[in-house]
């Protein structure tokens, strides 16, 4: 844990049944056109939709398809470009509000992102920008509503823009507009939501403001997403929803580990969805920690208090396999497992090579090596 540390919330933040009715009030009096980001489904989005046509406000649209790419991006910036609009209000998921910040930034400085994001300049990342950007999740997953990067695919991996200007201005998360996602979208958010929960907490980048966010939804966390998958109950969505936006303002201020690092690379080389890979990733990446861990040490300690939290929620008879009953519920709940994406074996080296140098890896609880992103990978097939 980092003793010297920065707290950074730039983004200021609604949360809470009936949040989303504050939309109008955050815009501009007189906002000329206004851009909205959304999903493949238009329903999320009818919220903000009803507000743009109650208060006569001219909008356009831009729809975002899947996790975004750099492709996906440009193409985007490609059709807004000649239009000026005075304001973004993203509306979905983790990949639409991380394609709502890329895009603003392509915005910011009139042009395409390039096929190396390294090459991006740093000055214009950390710009604040003077296009208002609203975000309105409609899941309870990444908490990209009030972080600084977005997450973009390339043709081998998953990459991330960074920087202060990145940070949408307001963000509105309202649990009443999350419920109507379908079954699987839930399933992948709160698995995303629980497993960046942990990853923050037990992270060797966590900070005494990271660990207050997190420690209590390491058990919250589990118990809620069993609640909204096999119940929907209100409670339940009020605090997954708190648990998402929490882990989101943690990793911003600290850092994840080695079930995303490895999702980053897992994920653009299969076409396997974020959540869902981070979920199955999880219960294998917990055990090689504690494997790697001192006894004794507060990391040990962490890494204990969340395979108890998430034994816990999800009981097993198997006392010698704390996770197995986690395990038997993702089964249940049809998660696949790596095999099921057409993972080859043999490629493995490759990816654990690759997974040793993705950012959140270098953020884990304990440092891991190529041969124990490979037991992971194998436990996980």
């Amino acid at each position: 844990m980092q003793t010297v540390f920065q707290i950074n919330v730039p983004t200021s933040v609604r949360f809470g049944t009936g949040a989303i009715q504050a939309l109008r009030s955050l815009l501009p009096a007189h906002p000329g056109l206004v851009l909205l980001v959304r999903g493949a489904s238009a329903e999320t989005s009818k919220p903000v939709r009803d507000v743009f046509e109650a208060s006569g406000i001219a909008f356009c649209q831009v729809q975002a398809q899947g996790e975004p790419t750099i492709a996906s991006v440009n193409a985007a910036f490609s059709e807004v470009a000649p239009k000026d609009v005075s304001a973004i209000v993203a509306c979905g998921g983790g990949s639409v509000l991380d394609t709502a910040k890329a895009l603003r930034f392509c915005i910011d400085i009139r042009s395409t992102l390039p096929d190396d994001l390294s090459a991006l300049d740093a000055e214009a990342l950390n710009r604040p920008s003077s296009l208002p950007l609203i975000a309105i999740p409609t899941t309870a997953g990444t908490g990209a509503e009030v972080t600084c990067n977005a997450v973009l695919g390339t043709a081998t991996s998953k990459t991330s823009i960074r920087g202060q200007g990145l940070y949408p201005d307001v963000a509105l998360v309202d649990p009443s507009v999350m419920s109507s996602a379908p079954k699987h979208v839930i399933l992948g958010a709160g698995l995303d939501a629980v497993t960046q929960t942990i990853e923050a907490y037990t992270s060797c980048k966590s900070t005494p403001f990271t660990n207050a966010l997190t420690e209590p939804n390491v058990r919250i966390g589990p118990q809620a997403l069993r609640a909204v998958v096999e119940r929907g109950d209100v409670a339940g969505w009020n605090r997954i929803a708190w648990v998402s936006l929490s882990s989101g303002l943690a990793l911003s201020n600290g850092g994840l580990g080695a079930a995303h690092g490895l999702a980053a690379v897992l994920g653009a080389r299969l076409g396997a969805p974020h959540g869902l890979l981070c979920g199955r990733l999880l219960g294998p990446v917990l055990l090689r920690n504690r494997a790697g861990a001192e006894r004794g040490s507060d990391t040990f300690r962490k890494l204990e208090a969340c395979i108890g939290a998430l034994a816990d929620a999800f009981p097993s008879q198997d006392m010698s396999a704390p996770l197995s009953g986690f395990d038997a519920w993702l089964q249940t709940h049809q998660v696949p497992r790596l095999r099921d994406y057409g993972a080859e074996v043999s490629r493995f080296d490759t990816v654990a090579e690759a997974a040793v140098f993705a950012s959140s890896s270098t953020k884990n609880a304990v440092p891991l090596k190529t041969s124990d992103f490979r037991e992971i990978l194998d436990a996980a097939f």
